[in-house]
């Protein structure tokens, strides 16, 4: 079904059930489960009342002067509005503290990744610290829990591209500069990336071998380190798209209600952002936000 395949955030039988309600218009009028898209269709969707999806609103303020909050972000909930989070997102919940009024996003965590999280409270602000991200003068440090026994030290530089082998539309795969060039793939299908990895610990979850894993990504990429992590052979436990079996994310959007702990290890992916070091734009000072571990990791 289309709207399942480009719309991911409603699963295929939820998308049935909204076309059996006469909420999608094509063309102006209600369209049937079985109407095959045509191209130059108008497709509308009228949602009415809609609830959305409970989050984890327990977040911290890890730092805050008066140009910058810094957040630590828990592991269920996105950072702005998008798909069903329409107001329960980390930057609506921010701006009804009567502290904050307004603030801006500068860079952004996946919904199921935890940690630190800095704002701007001006547009000045926002942009000089988005400087530094775009420059690359910001240290990221994350902390990730990966199945397998993960090398003492391992660079990871070369491509991001789109995972044809996969039936997740958004899943994209880690290449190295040599395979990136023996595949020949499309300049506009690839990012390049680099992420540095170094093992801090090893143990037995659920019977399987584990590795925790600092992560150094050097550059920003979506799903950087998530998709490197998982083409390198070392998924992160817990991860739906990244993980062990995606049939378990294709499941979950079909709303088949899938045992993660038990197929995944855990509800999300063990993935969170332990520091962020820069100099500050306003300051100069070397200003290091840091963030503990989550109480939902392995131990």
């Amino acid at each position: 079904m289309f709207l399942a395949s480009r719309f991911t955030y409603q699963s295929r039988s939820n998308w049935r059930k909204i076309l059996e309600e006469g909420k999608i218009l094509v063309q102006g009028k209600p369209a049937k489960p079985s109407y095959s898209i045509k191209e130059g269709d108008e497709i509308l969707y009228l949602p009415g009342d809609s609830f959305e999806p409970p989050i984890q609103t327990d977040f911290k303020i890890l730092y805050e002067d008066t140009r910058y909050i810094a957040v630590e972000k828990p592991g269920d909930i996105p950072i702005h509005s998008a798909g069903r989070y329409r107001k329960n997102n980390l930057t609506d919940l921010l701006e009804e503290d009567p502290r904050f009024e307004k603030i801006y996003t500068i860079h952004r965590l996946d919904r199921e990744t935890s940690g630190v999280v800095v704002f701007a409270k001006d547009p000045e602000a926002a942009s000089k610290l988005a400087d530094l991200f775009s420059k690359r003068k910001v240290n990221k440090t994350y902390v990730s829990y990966v199945w397998g026994n993960f090398p003492a030290r391992l660079q990871a530089k070369g491509f991001l591209t789109s995972d044809p082998s996969s039936l997740i539309r958004k899943k994209r795969r880690f290449l190295s500069e040599t395979s990136f060039q023996k595949l020949e793939i499309p300049e506009q299908d690839s990012e390049t990336c680099e992420t540095a990895f170094r093992k801090i610990g090893e143990g037995i979850f659920q019977g399987l071998s584990f590795s925790k894993v600092y992560c150094f990504p050097k550059t920003g990429r979506l799903h950087q380190i998530r998709a490197t992590l998982y083409s390198l052979g070392f998924p992160l436990i817990g991860d739906k798209i990244y993980g062990k079996d995606e049939r378990t994310f294709l499941e979950f959007i079909e709303g088949k209600d899938p045992d993660l702990i038990q197929k995944l290890g855990m509800e999300r992916q063990a993935l969170h952002s332990i520091s962020l070091t820069f100099i500050h734009p306003f300051t100069g000072l070397i200003t290091k936000i840091r963030s503990g571990l989550p109480q939902d990791f392995p131990e």
